[in-house]
């Protein structure tokens, strides 16, 4: 089994990035391509029965697409038993650019209340039991294919999928997953995997701080799936980032040059439409990728989609803002190389005084991750503060930059000097502070 993780996370991370039960639709290996925006074109689709609660969108355009890309869904259910299509917790897509050498991945909120093709409004985490009443459990997949290209254009290539058990399986063959947690959170779990689940006596409040974690697959598979105090969205910005670190240590354990005899043993694991060859021709990308080169794009409420109730049942939902959720795709499918930061391509270095450095390691995959070229120098220059610094070499040119610095690590204005120097190595310099460990937490609600 500890062999097979390598190709699990080619299939399911570079090919569909592999985390929880995943799932996507079927299509041919081939790019995804367009010189302009096209309309989705249907042809017609019946009109509801009954006239849903909110007006029906337009199809979304297509993004423009001139690369060599392949296009994977990610789905996570909620359910332990293998083969079964439950609720679809967790919906991440996931580009990968074989032109540039990237990957690329977003992950969409499982109540963003979309239009499902030939029926009406529903939430997108149920769109895949809704596509087991229309095409059956072996094509189930092919309703959600359908609503992602209507409402986001986002044409799908291949699906992995695999379940809570199979996760756990992953993890434990990796020996833990090594991962680092840059805002603590607590939660409800289990005290055993053995007690009914629907028991609230068989629950303890649980937390991770921030830091470098090793986590068994339990707590790996409750760190997925917590939110505590979070949102949906910081669950799903947690669930990226355990794609990514599955890929990270996989690679440093030397396992993917062993892909040609796991491909056979993989597939007898994963649901996917991949052939062996398809799993094959992703190895060297995962090989030479690094961190610099993958990109995770995260929606912001109010941003990308707005809260809504229905008239109806008073349903809570997300309802996507069109144009915005347009350039977010665009975004996706735009390769992290031309896409840092708004065409700013910062960098920065990061400083911390001994008993600091364990979390100068979590801030600089942080960064990474938000589109920064890191430069981690240990000690160097780094002097003891209460509060985290950040130094502007820039005279200010790069505002979109400074602005993701100061959330990424929690600095206020008070925090940020700007002292401009056209020599500088690094347009931003950052010296941790002692309240950099616990400048963030999800605290549950008691």
């Amino acid at each position: 089994m500890r062999r097979i993780v390598p190709l699990l996370w080619l299939s399911a991370a570079l090919c569909a990035m592999a985390f929880l039960p995943l799932s996507l639709s079927i299509a041919p290996l081939s790019a995804q391509g367009a010189n302009q925006p096209t309309p989705v074109i249907f042809g017609t689709y019946a009109t509801p029965l009954k006239p849903p609660p909110t007006a029906i969108p337009p199809a979304a355009p297509t993004p423009i697409v001139n690369d060599d890309v392949l296009t994977i869904l990610v789905l996570g259910s909620d359910t332990a038993q293998r083969r079964l299509v439950g609720r679809t917790d967790a919906i991440i897509v996931v580009v990968i650019n074989r032109t540039h050498g990237t990957v690329s991945l977003m992950y969409l909120p499982r109540d963003m209340y979309v239009y499902v093709p030939n029926d009406t409004m529903h939430k997108l985490n149920t769109v895949a039991a809704l596509g087991v009443k229309r095409y059956g459990s072996e094509n189930y997949i092919q309703l959600l294919r359908e609503t992602l290209l209507y409402n986001f254009g986002i044409k799908v290539d291949f699906y992995v999928r695999i379940g809570f058990t199979e996760f756990r399986e992953i993890i434990d063959a990796l020996g833990g997953l090594r991962i680092g947690v840059d805002c603590a959170i607590e939660g409800n779990r289990l005290i055993s995997p053995d007690l009914d689940p629907h028991n609230p006596e068989s629950y303890q409040v649980f937390r991770v701080d921030i830091g470098m974690h090793r986590m068994d697959s339990e707590t790996a598979l409750w760190y997925a799936r917590a939110r505590g105090s979070s949102s949906d969205m910081d669950r799903g910005r947690r669930q990226m980032e355990i794609l990514t670190a599955i890929w990270q240590q996989a690679r440093a354990a030397n396992l993917f040059a062993r892909a040609t005899d796991l491909v056979p043993r993989l597939l007898r694991i994963v649901d996917t439409d991949m052939t062996a060859a398809d799993l094959l021709s992703l190895v060297p990308l995962a090989l030479s990728l690094n961190l610099n080169r993958v990109q995770h794009i995260n929606l912001v409420h109010k941003q990308h989609f707005t809260q809504w109730h229905t008239s109806d049942r008073g349903m809570f939902t997300w309802l996507p803002i069109p144009e915005a959720m347009a350039r977010a795709v665009q975004d996706l499918y735009t390769p992290p190389t031309r896409n840092r930061l708004h065409g700013e391509m910062p960098t920065v270095a990061i400083s911390a005084v001994s008993s600091l450095l364990e979390f100068q390691q979590v801030a600089a995959e942080r960064l990474m991750r938000e589109g920064f070229a890191v430069t981690m120098l240990g000690t160097k220059t780094a002097q003891r503060r209460n509060f985290t610094i950040i130094y502007d070499h820039t005279g200010g040119a790069k505002p979109n930059s400074l602005a993701i610095l100061k959330r990424a690590l929690r600095v206020s204005d008070r925090g940020v000097i700007s002292r401009p120097d056209p020599n500088a190595l690094y347009d931003f310099r950052v010296e941790l502070g002692y309240n950099y460990p616990y400048s963030c937490e999800f605290k549950i609600r008691r």
